[in-house]
């Protein structure tokens, strides 16, 4: 299997799109990549902006209404969109699967993601070089997290963007092994520690404490990005002809079956099962 995933790097040279092909200096390599972090992406930028934006807004309705009625954080939460099963099913509220993804729960896990997001999105929006596929990564790995989160357990309620940033590591998975033959070391140490922090986060809920930490949204996040980013990167890259490799095109397909799937058996298995509203809040 790894050998026929480096000869698709083949493929990806001089790709216009998708995922960058390996640039053939190895200073050259290193220039782009201790420059790219520092320029400003714009989707991962606004994205940001979002988060933070959405999460005062949070801390207002907060202080100047829920509180005072003695409402708690979570009737906020629930309120403004958090994610959970119950109300989806029940109440028809599809908006959940989006707008759990721009809630957050505390100062703390908003300053979390906001730092993966930084380090982990600049990177990736320079690798794809392109703001909408960036865009649709970031949100159809935040769909998937949502789908398989759903699929576990209908009756928490969670919220946060963890699912659609660890999706972008699955963009990260992709070029790593596409282009590690061609990498400077510096880039695969860089690499290496995104990996420990992908591993970090897609198992932290198996730590003691971890119980609030939402691991199926996690790992579905994750394999929707890896799933999109072998997509874009097979079905964009110009040299790559899909019919001329079987593992190519049994993984394209496989990918894109992924994301169909994933949101179809949720919907199947939600509809098969009562999901109580859990959470009644009263404003």
């Amino acid at each position: 299997m790894s050998n026929n995933i480096h000869s698709l790097n083949d493929y990806s040279q001089n790709s216009g799109s998708g995922i960058r092909s390996s640039l053939s200096s190895s200073n050259k390599d290193d220039r782009i990549f201790n420059s790219s972090i520092y320029k400003i992406r714009t989707v991962t930028f606004f994205i940001m902006i979002i988060n933070i934006s959405i999460y005062f807004f949070q801390l207002f309705l907060f202080y100047s209404i829920f509180e005072k009625k003695g409402n708690s954080w979570t009737c906020l939460a629930v309120t403004l969109g958090a994610f959970q099963g119950g109300k989806i099913k029940n109440n028809y509220q599809y908006h959940r699967f989006i707008t759990s993804m721009f809630l957050h729960n505390s100062m703390t896990h908003l300053g979390s993601n906001s730092l993966s997001l930084f380090f982990l999105g600049f990177q990736v929006e320079h690798e794809i070089n392109n703001k909408f596929y960036f865009f649709c990564l970031y949100f159809i790995s935040g769909l998937a997290g949502n789908f398989l989160s759903l699929l576990k357990n209908q009756e928490n309620i969670s919220l946060g963007a963890s699912g659609a940033i660890i999706g972008l590591c699955g963009n990260f998975v992709i070029y790593f092994l596409l282009n590690y033959r061609n990498m400077s070391e510096r880039k695969k140490y860089s690499y290496g520690t995104m990996f420990a922090f992908l591993f970090i986060n897609l198992f932290s809920g198996l730590s003691e404490g971890g119980e609030n930490i939402n691991m199926a949204s996690h790992i579905g996040g994750f394999l929707g990005g890896l799933a999109f980013s072998i997509i874009l990167t097979l079905k964009l890259s110009k040299k790559y002809k899909i019919n001329n490799n079987s593992f190519a095109l049994k993984l394209y397909y496989g990918s894109i079956a992924l994301l169909i799937a994933l949101p179809i058996l949720t919907i199947v298995v939600v509809a098969i099962k009562k999901v109580p509203n859990i959470y009644v809040c009263k404003v």
